[in-house]
């Protein structure tokens, strides 16, 4: 019995192999099976090489598997330049035209089932672009999924937008291509997937999670500029912040996104915005303008290769210490980094209560794998969803006020705050230097008050703030220490090293500034070896960790700076290779 599937699209970029990967994505899914999804696709539009990966698994998964099942190929590039990837006992379904097989080492023991998808589109549909959905109805015989599933994914997808006719014809393709394959494909080729209930789960991109969770959370403003991999969060928010008040602003650049978020805030709406690796660095001055401002504001920052322009299609996690230590002068901020498409959702509901309890700036950091990428999930529960405004005064606690102070030195180092146009509310807030009321105060002494006052209010934030999680062994030699969507791979790899008879334990940080310190000193001192596994080249969390933990044992990085997430064997080997 098949318990854990991965399948692979590939195809040049306008192949259609977003659509086809999509729908077998939620095909799967309404078979039961937990889903993750991983894209790899280029900065152009159209012409290059382009690949998309469903896993599927009976069990729960987090990150994609060390190979690839099934390979349905659109063209004969796409077959050669990921035939290394399909393990031994794959199986190839390709168009077919034009291949030139593979030498025999590469292809032994793998099944190859070729027939013209492009050609059979043509002649049977009027148009090529039914290849996909007869590749997809091909793929449903092979596995023995239910073909009327497909018709009602396409209904959804199609009905309002396009009509009942583009629906018919979708699912014409469909039954073709799954009745083409019951003739090229013999009986005992077929390997038909367990069904389950499809029950209390839904798939969702990070992304999607994160703009839900703003939206549960009471955002009512947005305001950003368009950015690959962070573009779908108020893709996403268009759609419905309207409809509860809001509003969705695309503005001219990131200075003015962040800006005008601020400017919401500062007005009284719970705002956001959401930016990738060039953006955020624009938005460092405004950045610092809410840390001396004190006004709250959530950032959600989806991380892409760089320097500059770099792989804008291409996830990592080097921008870290920038959010941390970044923009100039010192102020208190919060980086929170979601390891799951739950904690997507969870930790952005966190952020916002987080910004108005302690009135400054608070990062939601994740990456292009866990933002564009989908997984399944269990249902979000909006019962739990609470708010909490922190020190915001209320019109009728302001009406006895006679002195009120903006920025007053108070033992928490929070102050309470007001909203514009209320009586006996009114305060100045700018970007320079204060007294308690907002004016400009240049003396020592009260500087030395301002900073440590504005410094002084996270020192009281750990209740508040998402603990590391622990995963495994509680007594291991070997230790993990990891963020984001390096977790799936992590836990498969403690997995396979399990099956090695070498026990190890995992430590997710889920908020990276305030750095947990004492969480992390602990988890150091009760295991021997400690990988720390990043996606960037030089350490960044690694070099967190040894310059908030001192003493600090030693740290061994195992880093990934290719195109590509971490898949288990990349972790487990340097490992193993460590303990001979």
């Amino acid at each position: 019995m098949i318990k854990d599937l991965s399948v692979m699209i590939a195809g040049k970029a306008g192949d259609g192999v977003l659509f086809t990967g999509n729908v077998l994505a939620k095909l799967l899914k309404r078979h039961g099976w937990e889903i993750v999804t991983s894209r790899d696709f280029p900065s152009n539009i159209r012409g290059e090489s382009t690949c998309y990966t469903v896993r599927a698994s009976l069990d729960k998964i987090y990150g994609l598997s060390d190979q690839v099942d099934i390979l349905l190929a659109f063209d004969c590039e796409a077959i050669l330049a990921h035939l290394p990837e399909i393990a031994a006992n794959g199986i190839v379904f390709c168009d077919g035209q034009g291949l030139t097989m593979p030498p025999p080492e590469q292809t032994r023991g793998k099944t190859f089932h070729r027939f013209s998808l492009r050609a059979l589109a043509r002649e049977q549909f009027g148009q090529e672009i039914f290849k996909n959905v007869i590749a997809l109805g091909a793929l449903s015989y092979l596995l023995d999924l239910d073909p009327s599933l497909l018709d009602g994914i396409f209904s959804e997808m199609f009905l309002k937008r396009k009509g009942e006719e583009v629906v018919r014809k979708n699912v014409q393709a469909a039954r073709f291509g799954y009745e083409k394959a019951r003739e090229i494909t013999a009986e005992a080729e077929r390997h038909p997937l367990t069904k389950k209930a499809d029950d209390d789960r839904i798939l969702i991109s990070g992304n999607e999670a994160i703009g839900l969770g703003a939206l549960a959370a009471g955002c009512r403003y947005f305001a950003a500029y368009p950015i690959c991999p962070a573009s779908e969060i108020w893709q996403w928010l268009v759609h419905y912040l309207p409809d509860f008040g809001g509003a969705v602003v695309q503005t001219e650049d990131e200075l003015a996104a962040l800006n005008m978020t601020l400017g919401a805030s500062f007005a009284g709406a719970r705002a956001m915005t959401s930016t990738s690796g060039p953006g955020a660095s624009l938005m460092m001055e405004a950045f610092s303008l809410a840390g001396m401002a004190e006004i709250p504001a959530v950032i959600a920052h989806v991380q892409r290769m760089g320097p500059a322009t770099g792989m804008p299609t291409k996830s990592q996690q080097g921008d870290v210490l920038q959010w941390i230590f970044g923009s100039h002068g010192e102020f208190p901020r919060i980086v929170l980094a979601p390891g799951t498409v739950g904690e997507c959702f969870d930790l952005t509901v966190g952020a916002f209560n987080l910004a108005d309890k302690y009135q400054c700036p608070v990062v939601i950091l994740t990456e292009l794998d866990m933002g564009q990428d989908f997984r399944t999930t269990r249902a979000f529960d909006f019962s739990r969803v609470r708010v909490d405004r922190g020190k915001l005064l209320s019109p009728e606690k302001l009406l006895g006020t006679t002195d009120f102070k903006r920025y007053e030195l108070t033992a928490d180092g929070i102050s309470p705050r007001s909203l514009p146009s209320w009586k006996n509310g009114v305060h100045l807030a700018e970007s320079l230097e204060h007294d308690e009321k907002g004016y400009r105060d240049e003396d020592p002494l009260n500087r030395r008050r301002m900073m440590e006052k504005r410094m002084h209010k996270l020192d009281q934030a750990s209740p508040d703030l998402f603990p590391p999680q622990t995963w495994g062994c509680q007594k291991a030699e070997v230790g993990f220490i990891g963020f984001g969507s390096t977790l799936g791979a992590i836990l498969e790899a403690m997995e396979q090293l399990r099956v090695k008879n070498v026990p190890s334990r995992f430590l997710q940080l889920r908020t990276l500034w305030p750095f947990p310190a004492p969480e992390v000193r602990e988890f150091l001192a009760e295991s021997r070896d400690i990988f720390v596994v990043e996606h960037n080249f030089s350490g960044e969390l690694a070099t967190l960790i040894k310059s908030q933990v001192s003493p600090c044992g030693e740290l061994k990085n195992i880093l990934n700076y290719s195109t590509r997430p971490f898949t288990p064997r990349e972790i487990v080997e340097p490992v193993l290779r460590s303990r001979r």
